[in-house]
């Protein structure tokens, strides 16, 4: 950290060290341009005309104002309509050819070959046609000393400067961490148990957004571990009853008769149950998939919802023929691509047919069809089963949430691995009434690709 304020305080300094130099430039030729101007006033003061003759009654006193210890030379002129009165006639002149009177003009030159700064004045006598332009200047030489001195006083005070930051700024670092530290000291001294929200009435203002966030983020990982403590706990809930079976039967086995009917009794439990908890082990997986899936990392592309469709009824066609339900998939015609992922949305779609399989009644239907509604297409998944009453429709996407009339059947985990899985990848699911009045509809919107602008 301290490496990367050296950077800044530099550039800072360099940023100054220009902009001194340009104000003292500027400042040592504003001064010296009012000392060279009032030379040029004192020389038009001193102009006289006698009998239309302009004559000049120049005092000393007036180039002494420009002396100085570093010897420059000053040089002058007064002209007249281009004719040099007095004065140095090859004085380069500066003024311009429609000077009116009283004005002035400063501007460089070169005279015998060294650079001057020259001040042209006019002004209107009597008895003379035209004004009178009078000319004086100076070379640079206490100008550029008067600069060294004052840049060098810069540079020196530049280095000053930087030294004295560069030796108080771990003082300032140290001194503006001890908030941070106070926040450190606070959290080592908690348990590790301890995520409740740091005190903002100590901190100070500046640092009050930063422990917000930190809040914030403690907040959140509390939900999380107390959802993963929820979690695990209904989850080893869930799989203590098929495997206190498998326990059981196995038990039972060691005791019978090879080949006798309470053996195959006991096989016939084993498989059932094994097969239970090896359904809701792939249940627990799918949702810890989805849950753990980052919405902004999802692959979404278009895709035939067809095709979504067909592949979701294709996996679980056999489990239907095997429960003895009469199983249809209608494929719609012309269907738009929608925005999805391929594999996650065949998941969630499969959970809703396995729903409608097992949750139906003896000889029941099940049926998926597709239609197209206000740029969205639907994937329904409709079965002719007892169905979920309306009041309970919204907590049935609960984790391990089962309905009163049949507590044991399934994991109550199909549902809420399918809200999970379209949060995921921006499908909408709501549980509908079929329009035959019993049984339950399952549909899952998708927008239609070119649609989403979200994803």
């Amino acid at each position: 950290m301290q490496r990367g304020m050296v950077i800044p305080v530099m550039v800072l300094a360099l940023i100054l060290g220009l902009g001194g130099a340009w104000v003292i430039n500027q400042a040592v030729q504003t001064v010296n341009d009012r000392i060279l101007g009032a030379a040029s006033r004192a020389i038009i003061d001193s102009l006289t005309v006698e009998d239309g003759a302009v004559g000049l009654d120049l005092s000393p006193a007036i180039f002494g104002m420009l002396e100085d210890a570093a010897r420059d030379n000053v040089y002058y002129n007064v002209s007249h309509q281009g004719r040099v009165l007095t004065g140095y006639e090859d004085l380069p002149s500066i003024a311009p050819k429609t000077m009116g009177d009283t004005q002035v003009v400063f501007g460089d030159a070169v005279y015998l070959g060294r650079p001057v700064r020259v001040v042209a004045e006019a002004r209107r006598l009597p008895q003379i046609d035209g004004v009178v332009i009078v000319q004086v200047a100076e070379t640079l030489r206490a100008r550029q000393r008067i600069s060294n001195r004052l840049l060098t006083g810069l540079v020196i005070l530049e280095l000053v400067l930087i030294g004295v930051s560069l030796a108080l700024l771990p003082l300032a670092i140290r001194w503006g961490l001890r908030p941070l530290h106070r926040v450190q000291a606070e959290m080592d001294r908690r348990a590790a148990s301890d995520l409740s929200p740091i005190a903002l009435d100590p901190v100070p203002t500046e640092l009050r957004e930063l422990v917000g966030g930190f809040n914030a983020m403690l907040a959140r990982l509390d939900s999380a571990i107390t959802g993963i403590q929820r979690f695990t706990a209904d989850a080893s809930h869930q799989m203590r009853t098929p495997l206190s079976i498998l326990r059981t039967h196995i038990a039972l086995l060691r005791k019978a008769e090879p080949g006798g009917a309470a053996a195959k009794e006991s096989i016939e439990d084993i498989s059932q149950a094994s097969e239970r908890l090896q359904h809701l082990i792939v249940q627990l997986l799918a949702l810890a998939r989805a849950d753990g899936a980052d919405q902004s990392r999802v692959e979404l592309a278009a895709v035939d919802p067809n095709e979504i469709a067909a592949a979701s009824a294709a996996e679980h066609a056999l489990t239907a023929v095997e429960a003895g339900i009469e199983f249809n998939f209608d494929r719609l015609a012309h269907a738009p691509a929608v925005v999805t992922n391929r594999v996650l949305a065949i998941e969630m779609i499969g959970n809703l047919i396995d729903n409608a399989i097992k949750h139906n009644r003896a000889g029941g239907h099940v049926r998926i069809g597709l239609e197209v509604a206000d740029r969205q297409v639907l994937v329904a998944v409709e079965d002719d089963g007892p169905g979920i009453p309306p009041e309970e429709r919204e907590k049935v996407f609960g984790r391990f949430e089962r309905l009163h009339r049949d507590p044991s059947r399934g994991s109550g985990l199909g549902l809420s691995i399918v809200a999970a899985l379209a949060r995921v990848i921006g499908a909408d699911v709501r549980l509908e009434t079929p329009a035959a009045g019993r049984g339950l509809r399952a549909v899952v919107s998708f927008s239609v690709a070119g649609t989403q602008s979200s994803f």
